[in-house]
Protein backbone atom coordinates (compact mmCIF):
# COMPACT_ATOMS: atom_id res chain seq x y z
CA UNK A 1 0.00 0.00 0.00
CA UNK A 2 1.25 3.50 -0.82
CA UNK A 3 0.89 5.91 2.09
CA UNK A 4 0.28 9.47 0.98
CA UNK A 5 0.94 11.93 3.79
CA UNK A 6 -1.90 14.20 4.74
CA UNK A 7 -0.91 16.56 7.58
CA UNK A 8 -4.09 17.60 9.34
CA UNK A 9 -3.96 20.62 11.59
CA UNK A 10 -6.06 20.65 14.76
CA UNK A 11 -5.60 23.66 16.99
CA UNK A 12 -5.75 23.90 20.75
CA UNK A 13 -8.99 25.86 20.62
CA UNK A 14 -10.52 23.80 17.84
CA UNK A 15 -14.05 23.18 19.01
CA UNK A 16 -16.52 23.63 16.20
CA UNK A 17 -18.31 26.93 15.94
CA UNK A 18 -21.66 25.23 15.55
CA UNK A 19 -21.28 23.62 18.96
CA UNK A 20 -20.89 26.98 20.66
CA UNK A 21 -23.64 28.89 18.93
CA UNK A 22 -21.67 30.95 16.43
CA UNK A 23 -23.50 32.78 13.67
CA UNK A 24 -22.06 34.53 10.60
CA UNK A 25 -23.72 37.74 9.46
CA UNK A 26 -21.36 38.76 6.67
CA UNK A 27 -17.70 38.56 5.60
CA UNK A 28 -15.42 40.07 3.00
CA UNK A 29 -11.89 39.46 1.68
CA UNK A 30 -8.98 39.71 4.12
CA UNK A 31 -6.13 42.20 3.88
CA UNK A 32 -2.88 41.78 5.83
CA UNK A 33 -0.96 44.78 7.08
CA UNK A 34 2.49 45.54 5.67
CA UNK A 35 4.25 46.43 8.97
CA UNK A 36 4.00 43.09 10.77
CA UNK A 37 2.77 39.52 10.74
CA UNK A 38 -0.99 39.15 10.78
CA UNK A 39 -2.29 36.30 12.94
CA UNK A 40 -6.06 36.79 12.91
CA UNK A 41 -8.51 38.98 11.10
CA UNK A 42 -12.20 38.31 10.73
CA UNK A 43 -13.18 39.66 7.31
CA UNK A 44 -12.41 36.46 5.39
CA UNK A 45 -14.48 33.31 5.44
CA UNK A 46 -11.58 31.23 6.81
CA UNK A 47 -12.70 31.84 10.42
CA UNK A 48 -13.52 29.68 12.28
CA UNK A 49 -10.90 27.22 11.15
CA UNK A 50 -7.73 28.77 9.76
CA UNK A 51 -5.79 31.86 10.80
CA UNK A 52 -3.55 34.08 8.64
CA UNK A 53 -0.50 31.82 9.19
CA UNK A 54 -2.45 28.76 8.02
CA UNK A 55 -2.86 27.22 11.47
CA UNK A 56 -6.02 26.42 13.42
CA UNK A 57 -8.06 29.05 15.24
CA UNK A 58 -11.43 28.96 16.97
CA UNK A 59 -13.35 29.76 20.17
CA UNK A 60 -15.64 27.94 22.60
CA UNK A 61 -17.84 28.22 25.70
CA UNK A 62 -19.02 31.82 25.23
CA UNK A 63 -22.56 32.93 25.98
CA UNK A 64 -22.75 34.05 22.37
CA UNK A 65 -20.35 34.64 19.49
CA UNK A 66 -20.81 36.09 16.03
CA UNK A 67 -18.94 37.58 13.09
CA UNK A 68 -20.24 41.10 12.53
CA UNK A 69 -18.85 43.68 10.10
CA UNK A 70 -15.37 42.22 9.99
CA UNK A 71 -15.03 41.65 13.74
CA UNK A 72 -15.50 38.68 16.07
CA UNK A 73 -17.96 39.52 18.83
CA UNK A 74 -17.54 37.44 22.01
CA UNK A 75 -20.10 37.69 24.83
CA UNK A 76 -18.93 36.13 28.10
CA UNK A 77 -20.20 35.37 31.60
CA UNK A 78 -17.34 33.82 33.61
CA UNK A 79 -16.44 31.54 30.73
CA UNK A 80 -15.15 31.27 27.20
CA UNK A 81 -11.83 31.18 25.41
CA UNK A 82 -10.44 32.12 22.00
CA UNK A 83 -7.32 30.44 20.65
CA UNK A 84 -4.98 30.65 17.69
CA UNK A 85 -2.15 28.20 17.01
CA UNK A 86 1.14 29.84 16.04
CA UNK A 87 4.03 27.54 15.12
CA UNK A 88 5.97 30.40 13.49
CA UNK A 89 9.12 32.09 14.83
CA UNK A 90 8.11 35.68 15.73
CA UNK A 91 11.52 36.85 17.00
CA UNK A 92 11.54 39.47 14.21
CA UNK A 93 8.76 41.36 16.01
CA UNK A 94 8.64 43.41 19.20
CA UNK A 95 4.96 43.69 20.05
CA UNK A 96 1.70 41.81 19.99
CA UNK A 97 -1.18 44.09 19.03
CA UNK A 98 -4.91 43.53 19.41
CA UNK A 99 -7.37 45.78 17.61
CA UNK A 100 -10.33 45.55 19.97
CA UNK A 101 -13.27 47.34 21.51
CA UNK A 102 -15.54 46.55 24.47
CA UNK A 103 -19.18 47.22 25.20
CA UNK A 104 -18.33 49.05 28.42
CA UNK A 105 -14.59 49.69 28.23
CA UNK A 106 -12.06 48.42 30.77
CA UNK A 107 -12.47 44.76 29.78
CA UNK A 108 -8.69 44.23 30.00
CA UNK A 109 -9.27 43.17 33.63
CA UNK A 110 -11.62 40.39 32.49
CA UNK A 111 -9.22 38.70 30.08
CA UNK A 112 -6.41 36.18 30.60
CA UNK A 113 -3.88 36.44 27.78
CA UNK A 114 -1.57 33.54 27.05
CA UNK A 115 1.30 34.01 24.59
CA UNK A 116 3.51 30.93 24.53
CA UNK A 117 4.45 30.14 28.13
CA UNK A 118 3.51 33.59 29.44
CA UNK A 119 0.08 33.85 30.97
CA UNK A 120 -1.42 36.77 32.91
CA UNK A 121 -4.34 39.15 33.00
CA UNK A 122 -4.22 41.42 29.98
CA UNK A 123 -4.14 44.44 32.28
CA UNK A 124 -0.88 43.13 33.80
CA UNK A 125 0.83 42.90 30.40
CA UNK A 126 -0.03 46.31 28.98
CA UNK A 127 -0.62 49.90 30.03
CA UNK A 128 -3.26 50.23 27.32
CA UNK A 129 -6.96 49.99 28.05
CA UNK A 130 -9.85 48.60 26.03
CA UNK A 131 -12.21 51.40 25.05
CA UNK A 132 -15.66 51.44 23.54
CA UNK A 133 -14.28 52.26 20.08
CA UNK A 134 -11.83 50.13 18.13
CA UNK A 135 -8.25 50.89 19.14
CA UNK A 136 -4.94 49.05 19.51
CA UNK A 137 -3.87 47.31 22.72
CA UNK A 138 -0.13 46.62 22.58
CA UNK A 139 1.98 44.12 24.55
CA UNK A 140 5.78 44.43 24.62
CA UNK A 141 6.95 40.84 24.10
CA UNK A 142 10.37 41.23 25.68
CA UNK A 143 9.01 42.96 28.77
CA UNK A 144 6.35 40.25 29.09
CA UNK A 145 9.03 37.55 28.97
CA UNK A 146 7.71 35.83 25.85
CA UNK A 147 10.03 33.35 24.10
CA UNK A 148 9.46 34.64 20.58
CA UNK A 149 11.04 31.65 18.85
CA UNK A 150 8.48 29.27 20.36
CA UNK A 151 5.13 31.00 20.87
CA UNK A 152 3.08 28.03 19.61
CA UNK A 153 -0.26 29.35 20.84
CA UNK A 154 -2.11 32.53 21.64
CA UNK A 155 -5.20 32.39 23.83
CA UNK A 156 -7.71 34.71 25.43
CA UNK A 157 -9.59 33.30 28.44
CA UNK A 158 -12.57 34.79 30.25
CA UNK A 159 -12.72 33.04 33.65
CA UNK A 160 -12.55 35.99 36.09
CA UNK A 161 -16.15 36.01 37.39
CA UNK A 162 -16.89 38.83 34.98
CA UNK A 163 -19.48 39.33 32.26
CA UNK A 164 -19.43 41.55 29.22
CA UNK A 165 -18.55 41.57 25.55
CA UNK A 166 -15.62 42.48 23.33
CA UNK A 167 -15.15 42.67 19.58
CA UNK A 168 -11.84 41.62 18.00
CA UNK A 169 -10.91 43.08 14.63
CA UNK A 170 -7.26 42.03 14.24
CA UNK A 171 -4.36 40.30 16.03
CA UNK A 172 -0.81 40.82 14.75
CA UNK A 173 2.87 40.83 15.69
CA UNK A 174 4.59 44.11 14.73
CA UNK A 175 7.86 46.01 15.09
CA UNK A 176 11.55 45.19 14.70
CA UNK A 177 12.92 42.30 16.76
CA UNK A 178 16.33 40.65 16.92
CA UNK A 179 15.44 37.81 14.57
CA UNK A 180 17.46 35.35 16.62
CA UNK A 181 14.97 32.51 16.72
CA UNK A 182 16.65 29.13 16.46
CA UNK A 183 15.31 25.77 15.38
CA UNK A 184 15.42 23.06 18.06
CA UNK A 185 18.09 20.38 17.74
CA UNK A 186 17.10 17.57 15.40
CA UNK A 187 19.21 14.61 16.63
CA UNK A 188 18.06 12.80 19.77
CA UNK A 189 20.89 11.29 21.83
CA UNK A 190 21.18 9.44 25.13
CA UNK A 191 22.76 12.53 26.72
CA UNK A 192 20.03 14.92 25.59
CA UNK A 193 17.74 16.09 28.39
CA UNK A 194 14.02 16.48 28.08
CA UNK A 195 14.34 20.26 28.55
CA UNK A 196 16.91 20.42 25.71
CA UNK A 197 14.70 18.40 23.41
CA UNK A 198 11.59 20.48 24.03
CA UNK A 199 12.29 24.01 25.20
CA UNK A 200 8.64 24.57 26.09
CA UNK A 201 8.69 21.64 28.51
CA UNK A 202 6.76 22.35 31.68
CA UNK A 203 5.96 19.90 34.45
CA UNK A 204 2.37 20.16 35.63
CA UNK A 205 0.69 23.52 35.32
CA UNK A 206 -0.97 24.55 32.08
CA UNK A 207 -0.65 24.44 28.32
CA UNK A 208 1.93 21.97 27.04
CA UNK A 209 2.51 20.70 30.58
CA UNK A 210 3.43 17.03 30.98
CA UNK A 211 3.73 14.89 34.07
CA UNK A 212 6.07 12.26 32.67
CA UNK A 213 6.17 10.33 35.96
CA UNK A 214 2.40 10.24 36.42
CA UNK A 215 0.82 6.77 36.79
CA UNK A 216 4.23 5.20 37.40
CA UNK A 217 4.60 1.53 38.35
CA UNK A 218 4.03 0.92 42.04
CA UNK A 219 2.16 4.20 42.52
CA UNK A 220 -1.27 3.23 41.19
CA UNK A 221 -4.53 2.36 42.76
CA UNK A 222 -6.70 -0.06 40.87
CA UNK A 223 -8.77 2.59 39.04
CA UNK A 224 -11.74 0.66 37.71
CA UNK A 225 -9.84 -2.50 36.80
CA UNK A 226 -7.38 -5.09 38.05
CA UNK A 227 -3.63 -4.91 37.49
CA UNK A 228 -3.49 -8.51 36.26
CA UNK A 229 -5.75 -7.64 33.33
CA UNK A 230 -2.70 -6.25 31.53
CA UNK A 231 -0.62 -8.97 29.86
CA UNK A 232 2.68 -7.15 30.39
CA UNK A 233 2.65 -4.77 33.42
CA UNK A 234 4.65 -1.55 33.26
CA UNK A 235 6.86 -2.62 36.15
CA UNK A 236 8.04 -5.61 34.11
CA UNK A 237 8.43 -3.45 31.00
CA UNK A 238 10.57 -0.97 32.92
CA UNK A 239 12.92 -3.74 33.93
CA UNK A 240 13.01 -5.27 30.44
CA UNK A 241 13.67 -1.97 28.66
CA UNK A 242 16.13 -0.67 31.31
CA UNK A 243 13.98 2.31 32.23
CA UNK A 244 15.49 4.15 35.20
CA UNK A 245 12.31 5.00 37.08
CA UNK A 246 14.16 6.74 39.91
CA UNK A 247 16.09 8.99 37.51
CA UNK A 248 12.89 9.93 35.70
CA UNK A 249 11.19 10.88 38.96
CA UNK A 250 14.24 12.90 40.04
CA UNK A 251 14.54 14.73 36.71
CA UNK A 252 10.93 15.05 35.60
CA UNK A 253 10.13 18.35 37.30
CA UNK A 254 13.05 20.35 35.91
CA UNK A 255 13.41 18.43 32.64
CA UNK A 256 16.93 17.21 33.49
CA UNK A 257 16.11 13.55 32.87
CA UNK A 258 18.01 12.24 29.84
CA UNK A 259 16.76 10.04 27.03
CA UNK A 260 19.34 7.45 28.04
CA UNK A 261 17.71 7.25 31.47
CA UNK A 262 14.34 6.69 29.78
CA UNK A 263 15.45 3.26 28.57
CA UNK A 264 16.36 1.26 25.51
CA UNK A 265 13.46 1.85 23.12
CA UNK A 266 12.42 5.47 23.55
CA UNK A 267 15.05 7.02 21.24
CA UNK A 268 14.01 4.76 18.34
CA UNK A 269 10.36 5.68 18.85
CA UNK A 270 11.07 9.41 19.14
CA UNK A 271 13.34 9.39 16.08
CA UNK A 272 10.68 7.64 13.99
CA UNK A 273 8.00 10.13 15.01
CA UNK A 274 10.37 13.04 14.31
CA UNK A 275 11.04 11.69 10.82
CA UNK A 276 7.33 11.38 10.14
CA UNK A 277 6.65 14.99 11.14
CA UNK A 278 4.84 14.43 14.44
CA UNK A 279 5.11 17.67 16.46
CA UNK A 280 7.34 17.63 19.53
CA UNK A 281 4.45 18.73 21.70
CA UNK A 282 2.73 15.42 20.92
CA UNK A 283 5.90 13.35 21.26
CA UNK A 284 6.63 14.74 24.73
CA UNK A 285 3.06 14.10 25.88
CA UNK A 286 3.35 10.49 24.67
CA UNK A 287 6.68 9.81 26.41
CA UNK A 288 5.08 8.16 29.48
CA UNK A 289 3.98 5.34 27.14
CA UNK A 290 6.78 5.47 24.56
CA UNK A 291 9.31 4.45 27.22
CA UNK A 292 7.33 1.22 27.73
CA UNK A 293 6.31 0.63 24.09
CA UNK A 294 7.57 -2.64 22.57
CA UNK A 295 8.37 -2.98 18.88
CA UNK A 296 6.27 -6.14 18.61
CA UNK A 297 2.48 -6.08 18.61
CA UNK A 298 0.99 -6.84 22.03
CA UNK A 299 -1.92 -9.22 22.38
CA UNK A 300 -5.06 -7.61 23.74
CA UNK A 301 -6.77 -8.67 26.93
CA UNK A 302 -10.54 -8.82 27.18
CA UNK A 303 -12.45 -6.98 29.86
CA UNK A 304 -14.44 -10.11 30.60
CA UNK A 305 -11.91 -12.90 30.13
CA UNK A 306 -10.73 -15.51 29.73
CA UNK A 307 -11.71 -15.40 26.07
CA UNK A 308 -14.09 -17.96 24.67
CA UNK A 309 -13.99 -16.94 21.02
CA UNK A 310 -16.00 -18.48 18.23
CA UNK A 311 -13.99 -20.61 15.86
CA UNK A 312 -15.28 -18.23 13.21
CA UNK A 313 -13.16 -15.08 12.87
CA UNK A 314 -12.82 -12.72 9.90
CA UNK A 315 -9.79 -10.59 9.16
CA UNK A 316 -7.64 -8.79 9.76
CA UNK A 317 -8.65 -6.79 6.70
CA UNK A 318 -6.66 -3.68 5.88
CA UNK A 319 -8.73 -0.56 5.17
CA UNK A 320 -9.78 -0.93 1.54
CA UNK A 321 -9.96 2.82 0.85
CA UNK A 322 -6.15 3.25 1.28
CA UNK A 323 -6.34 6.09 3.84
CA UNK A 324 -3.59 8.68 4.10
CA UNK A 325 -1.19 8.77 7.02
CA UNK A 326 -2.88 11.03 9.54
CA UNK A 327 -0.89 13.44 11.70
CA UNK A 328 -2.97 15.23 14.33
CA UNK A 329 -1.12 18.52 14.82
CA UNK A 330 -0.93 19.94 17.42
CA UNK A 331 -1.83 17.43 20.09
CA UNK A 332 -4.54 18.40 22.60
CA UNK A 333 -3.44 19.49 26.09
CA UNK A 334 -3.45 17.01 28.97
CA UNK A 335 -4.81 19.67 31.38
CA UNK A 336 -3.08 18.20 34.42
CA UNK A 337 -3.84 21.37 36.40
CA UNK A 338 -7.52 21.14 35.42
CA UNK A 339 -7.50 24.66 34.04
CA UNK A 340 -11.12 25.12 32.83
CA UNK A 341 -10.39 26.07 29.22
CA UNK A 342 -7.84 23.28 28.84
CA UNK A 343 -10.23 20.72 30.31
CA UNK A 344 -12.86 21.94 27.83
CA UNK A 345 -10.47 21.05 25.00
CA UNK A 346 -9.11 17.83 26.48
CA UNK A 347 -12.53 16.40 27.35
CA UNK A 348 -14.47 18.07 24.53
CA UNK A 349 -16.37 14.86 23.65
CA UNK A 350 -16.92 13.63 27.21
CA UNK A 351 -18.20 17.01 28.44
CA UNK A 352 -20.30 17.74 25.36
CA UNK A 353 -23.64 16.96 27.05
CA UNK A 354 -22.82 19.64 29.66
CA UNK A 355 -21.58 22.07 27.00
CA UNK A 356 -24.93 21.61 25.24
CA UNK A 357 -27.00 21.87 28.45
CA UNK A 358 -28.10 18.23 27.93
CA UNK A 359 -30.27 19.36 25.01
CA UNK A 360 -31.05 16.38 22.77
CA UNK A 361 -29.07 13.95 24.96
CA UNK A 362 -30.31 10.65 26.40
CA UNK A 363 -28.76 7.97 28.62
CA UNK A 364 -30.85 5.01 27.56
CA UNK A 365 -29.73 1.38 27.71
CA UNK A 366 -32.93 0.64 25.81
CA UNK A 367 -33.62 2.93 22.87
CA UNK A 368 -37.21 3.81 22.07
CA UNK A 369 -38.82 2.07 19.10
CA UNK A 370 -38.72 5.22 17.00
CA UNK A 371 -34.90 5.25 17.28
CA UNK A 372 -34.38 1.48 17.18
CA UNK A 373 -36.63 0.93 14.16
CA UNK A 374 -35.63 4.10 12.33
CA UNK A 375 -35.58 3.28 8.62
CA UNK A 376 -34.56 6.86 7.85
CA UNK A 377 -31.39 6.86 9.95
CA UNK A 378 -28.53 7.25 7.44
CA UNK A 379 -26.56 4.57 9.27
CA UNK A 380 -28.34 2.21 6.87
CA UNK A 381 -26.05 3.60 4.14
CA UNK A 382 -23.18 1.54 5.57
CA UNK A 383 -24.60 -1.44 3.70
CA UNK A 384 -24.02 0.42 0.44
CA UNK A 385 -20.50 1.64 1.32
CA UNK A 386 -21.79 5.20 1.69
CA UNK A 387 -20.70 7.63 4.42
CA UNK A 388 -23.75 8.27 6.64
CA UNK A 389 -22.98 11.98 7.18
CA UNK A 390 -21.60 13.11 3.81
CA UNK A 391 -23.53 10.56 1.72
CA UNK A 392 -20.39 10.20 -0.38
CA UNK A 393 -18.82 6.81 -1.25
CA UNK A 394 -16.52 5.50 1.47
CA UNK A 395 -13.99 4.67 -1.23
CA UNK A 396 -13.56 0.95 -0.60
CA UNK A 397 -15.26 -2.39 -1.03
CA UNK A 398 -14.89 -3.60 2.55
CA UNK A 399 -13.59 -2.20 5.83
CA UNK A 400 -12.82 1.53 5.56
CA UNK A 401 -11.22 4.14 7.82
CA UNK A 402 -9.77 7.65 7.62
CA UNK A 403 -6.42 6.50 9.06
CA UNK A 404 -4.32 3.41 8.26
CA UNK A 405 -5.53 0.40 10.25
CA UNK A 406 -6.93 -3.09 9.89
CA UNK A 407 -9.96 -4.77 11.43
CA UNK A 408 -10.94 -8.25 12.46
CA UNK A 409 -14.11 -9.51 14.12
CA UNK A 410 -15.41 -12.42 16.14
CA UNK A 411 -17.75 -13.09 19.07
CA UNK A 412 -16.81 -13.99 22.64
CA UNK A 413 -19.38 -16.23 24.35
CA UNK A 414 -19.31 -15.40 28.04
CA UNK A 415 -22.19 -17.83 28.57
CA UNK A 416 -24.94 -19.58 26.63
CA UNK A 417 -27.09 -16.48 27.18
CA UNK A 418 -24.56 -13.66 26.82
CA UNK A 419 -22.19 -12.66 24.00
CA UNK A 420 -19.75 -9.90 23.25
CA UNK A 421 -19.20 -8.69 19.72
CA UNK A 422 -15.44 -8.11 19.33
CA UNK A 423 -14.04 -5.59 16.85
CA UNK A 424 -10.25 -5.40 16.96
CA UNK A 425 -8.12 -2.79 15.17
CA UNK A 426 -4.38 -2.33 14.59
CA UNK A 427 -2.65 0.94 13.69
CA UNK A 428 -0.73 0.26 10.45
CA UNK A 429 0.78 3.72 10.11
CA UNK A 430 4.21 4.89 11.35
CA UNK A 431 2.59 7.51 13.62
CA UNK A 432 0.18 7.38 16.57
CA UNK A 433 -3.29 8.86 16.45
CA UNK A 434 -5.50 9.57 19.44
CA UNK A 435 -8.91 7.92 19.60
CA UNK A 436 -10.78 10.59 21.51
CA UNK A 437 -14.14 11.20 19.75
CA UNK A 438 -13.45 8.42 17.22
CA UNK A 439 -16.65 6.93 15.77
CA UNK A 440 -16.92 3.23 14.91
CA UNK A 441 -19.86 2.03 12.78
CA UNK A 442 -20.70 -1.50 11.60
CA UNK A 443 -23.47 -4.01 10.94
CA UNK A 444 -23.62 -6.87 13.43
CA UNK A 445 -25.97 -9.24 15.26
CA UNK A 446 -29.10 -7.76 16.78
CA UNK A 447 -29.51 -8.01 20.53
CA UNK A 448 -27.70 -5.21 22.35
CA UNK A 449 -30.62 -2.79 22.69
CA UNK A 450 -31.61 -2.89 26.33
CA UNK A 451 -28.00 -3.44 27.40
CA UNK A 452 -26.19 -0.71 25.49
CA UNK A 453 -24.20 0.25 28.59
CA UNK A 454 -22.50 -3.16 28.58
CA UNK A 455 -19.47 -2.49 26.45
CA UNK A 456 -15.74 -2.06 26.88
CA UNK A 457 -12.66 -0.52 25.30
CA UNK A 458 -9.36 -2.42 25.33
CA UNK A 459 -5.85 -1.07 24.81
CA UNK A 460 -2.64 -2.49 26.30
CA UNK A 461 -0.88 0.90 26.12
CA UNK A 462 -2.08 2.14 29.50
CA UNK A 463 -1.08 1.16 33.03
CA UNK A 464 -4.15 -1.04 33.46
CA UNK A 465 -7.77 -1.17 32.29
CA UNK A 466 -8.91 0.92 35.26
CA UNK A 467 -7.18 3.93 33.71
CA UNK A 468 -7.92 5.53 30.36
CA UNK A 469 -11.38 4.00 30.26
CA UNK A 470 -13.81 6.02 28.11
CA UNK A 471 -17.49 6.63 28.25
CA UNK A 472 -19.32 5.92 25.00
CA UNK A 473 -22.12 7.35 22.88
CA UNK A 474 -23.97 4.29 21.52
CA UNK A 475 -26.92 3.44 19.29
CA UNK A 476 -28.28 0.25 17.74
CA UNK A 477 -30.66 0.55 14.76
CA UNK A 478 -32.44 -2.45 13.29
CA UNK A 479 -30.98 -3.05 9.83
CA UNK A 480 -32.53 -6.37 8.66
CA UNK A 481 -34.98 -7.92 11.09
CA UNK A 482 -35.36 -11.14 9.11
CA UNK A 483 -31.58 -11.69 9.14
CA UNK A 484 -31.32 -10.38 12.74
CA UNK A 485 -28.79 -7.71 11.79
CA UNK A 486 -28.46 -4.26 13.35
CA UNK A 487 -26.36 -1.22 12.52
CA UNK A 488 -24.26 0.08 15.40
CA UNK A 489 -22.41 3.31 16.07
CA UNK A 490 -20.11 4.04 19.01
CA UNK A 491 -18.29 7.29 19.73
CA UNK A 492 -15.44 7.07 22.25
CA UNK A 493 -15.45 9.82 24.89
CA UNK A 494 -12.37 9.77 27.12
CA UNK A 495 -12.10 11.85 30.27
CA UNK A 496 -9.53 12.95 32.88
CA UNK A 497 -6.58 10.76 31.90
CA UNK A 498 -3.81 12.19 29.66
CA UNK A 499 -3.71 11.56 25.92
CA UNK A 500 -0.93 8.98 26.16
CA UNK A 501 -3.68 6.58 27.34
CA UNK A 502 -6.10 7.64 24.58
CA UNK A 503 -3.86 6.68 21.70
CA UNK A 504 -3.43 3.97 19.07
CA UNK A 505 0.33 3.48 18.71
CA UNK A 506 2.07 2.21 15.56
CA UNK A 507 1.86 -1.56 15.23
CA UNK A 508 -0.41 -1.80 18.29
CA UNK A 509 -4.04 -2.85 18.72
CA UNK A 510 -7.18 -1.59 20.38
CA UNK A 511 -10.66 -3.07 20.45
CA UNK A 512 -14.32 -2.67 21.37
CA UNK A 513 -16.53 -5.20 23.13
CA UNK A 514 -20.31 -4.85 22.75
CA UNK A 515 -22.37 -6.93 25.17
CA UNK A 516 -25.63 -8.47 23.99
CA UNK A 517 -28.09 -11.26 24.61
CA UNK A 518 -27.21 -14.42 22.68
CA UNK A 519 -28.93 -14.54 19.29
CA UNK A 520 -29.96 -18.07 18.26
CA UNK A 521 -30.24 -16.98 14.61
CA UNK A 522 -26.47 -17.50 14.42
CA UNK A 523 -26.22 -21.11 15.55
CA UNK A 524 -24.22 -22.79 12.80
CA UNK A 525 -20.84 -22.42 11.14
CA UNK A 526 -22.09 -20.84 7.90
CA UNK A 527 -24.27 -18.18 9.53
CA UNK A 528 -21.46 -17.27 11.92
CA UNK A 529 -18.87 -17.02 9.14
CA UNK A 530 -21.19 -14.74 7.19
CA UNK A 531 -21.84 -12.64 10.29
CA UNK A 532 -18.21 -11.93 11.21
CA UNK A 533 -17.44 -11.16 7.55
CA UNK A 534 -20.34 -8.68 7.51
CA UNK A 535 -19.08 -7.06 10.72
CA UNK A 536 -15.69 -6.34 9.15
CA UNK A 537 -16.72 -5.45 5.61
CA UNK A 538 -19.45 -3.04 6.78
CA UNK A 539 -17.24 -1.38 9.40
CA UNK A 540 -16.03 2.21 9.07
CA UNK A 541 -13.82 4.04 11.61
CA UNK A 542 -13.68 7.81 11.67
CA UNK A 543 -10.76 9.08 13.75
CA UNK A 544 -11.25 12.68 14.88
CA UNK A 545 -9.57 15.36 12.76
CA UNK A 546 -9.49 19.12 13.40
CA UNK A 547 -10.76 18.41 16.94
CA UNK A 548 -14.31 18.57 15.61
CA UNK A 549 -15.66 15.78 17.90
CA UNK A 550 -17.04 14.11 14.75
CA UNK A 551 -20.12 16.24 15.26
CA UNK A 552 -21.28 15.60 11.69
CA UNK A 553 -21.79 11.92 12.55
CA UNK A 554 -23.20 12.73 15.99
CA UNK A 555 -25.87 14.85 14.29
CA UNK A 556 -26.57 12.61 11.30
CA UNK A 557 -26.89 9.38 13.28
CA UNK A 558 -28.84 10.76 16.26
CA UNK A 559 -25.91 9.47 18.34
CA UNK A 560 -26.43 11.62 21.42
CA UNK A 561 -27.00 8.66 23.75
CA UNK A 562 -24.36 8.62 26.49
CA UNK A 563 -23.33 5.45 28.28
CA UNK A 564 -21.25 6.13 31.39
CA UNK A 565 -18.53 3.82 32.71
Amino acid sequence: MVNRRNVLKGGLAAITAGAVGMSVTGTSGAQAGSDGMLVNEFESDSYPGTNAVDEWTNHAAFDDAALEDGALRLEYDDGGFFGSVLLTDVSAYERLELVVRGDDGGEEDDIDLRVGDVRAQLSELTDDSIGTEFDTVSIDLEEAGVSRSAVRQLRLGFWHDASGAIELEEIAFVGDGDGNGEDPPQVVTEEMTLAEYYEDYEYGGTGDAVEIDEYFPGELGDGHGDHDQVNWPDEEKADYFNVDLEAIEDGARDGSVTFGEMGDVVINHVTQLEEEGVPRQAIVQLLPRLIFLPEETEELTLHNGPPNYWDEMYGPQEATNDPDTLIQDPWPPDARSYDPDEVAIRDRAHDQPQHEDQEGWTENDLLSDDRYYDDDNPIHLLGDDIHPATEEPLGGDGFTANAPMNCRATVHEESDAWWYQILEFENLSPVPYHLNAAVIMWIGPSGANGDLRTGHYNNEQRPQPGWGHPQRDVIEVMYDEEQQLSAYAVRIAFHDEPYNMRTAYPNQRWSLEIGMSANDHFDDEQSREELVQTMVESCHVEVETDMDRNDDLLDALDLRNRMTN
